[in-house]
């Protein structure tokens, strides 16, 4: 065994030399160094206070520019008419007399045919009479409308102890126990053969089987 490495070792030696090159082999020949510049140090900025502050960005004002005035659009309104004394007062006196025709009494304003005004004083039709006074509605007593309250369902428990359970079924667990002839109002009536009940006395609320309630009232 020991022969068998050694002969290994020595193919393994001799295989590698010939691959190499033998006699012949020729080491390659180092590189020549290449000089490296330095890099100079680059300087850090210095950071102050001052120069954190944001600049303000400063905005040229902008001078307002005056437009010279148009004369020509005030030259061509036209110019207001001079008020006519005579054309008013008869404005005046066509209203007076529109008014007037619409009550039973006041004044009436003519205009003849001189253009000269003329007052006539309306008499009164049947006097101070005329004026009646507004018929008055006689009030009648108004009698308050009660709310109906309904017919509360009271009844009693006909056995000697049962107990109040908090859902219609033996299943929920009991609330309370209640003795013979304890007053309850039935709210709801399932017709599972539940009655959903409150107990007068204290207001307790549950479900107790009907057949150990009492019937309703006719």
């Amino acid at each position: 065994m020991s022969r068998f490495v050694l002969v290994s070792f020595f193919f393994m030696g001799w295989s590698f030399y010939e691959l190499s090159g033998g006699s012949g082999f020729v080491p390659p020949q180092r590189p020549d160094p290449v000089a490296v510049a330095k890099a100079k140090p680059i300087a850090e900025p210095s950071v102050t206070a001052a120069s954190l502050v944001p600049k303000p960005l400063l905005q040229p004002v902008q001078q307002p520019v005056l437009l010279p005035r148009n004369n020509k659009i005030t030259a061509s309104l036209p110019d207001r008419p001079i008020a006519d004394p005579e054309l008013r007062s008869e404005v005046a006196l066509a209203q007076i007399t529109a008014v007037g025709d619409s009550f039973e009494f006041g004044v009436r304003v003519g205009t003849p045919a001189s253009n000269e005004p003329q007052i006539q004083m309306a008499s009164l039709s049947g006097g101070l009479g005329s004026l009646t006074e507004p018929e008055k509605i006689p009030v009648t007593d108004v009698q308050p409308v009660l709310p109906t309250v309904p017919d509360l369902d009271l009844r009693h428990v006909t056995a000697s102890r049962v107990n109040m359970r908090g859902g219609p079924s033996t299943i929920y667990p009991v609330v309370t126990k209640l003795s013979h002839d304890t007053a309850v109002e039935v709210l709801e009536d399932s017709g599972t053969g539940w009655l959903h009940l409150r107990v007068i006395e204290g207001d307790q609320t549950g479900w107790i089987a009907a057949s150990l309630i009492s019937k309703k009232r006719p």
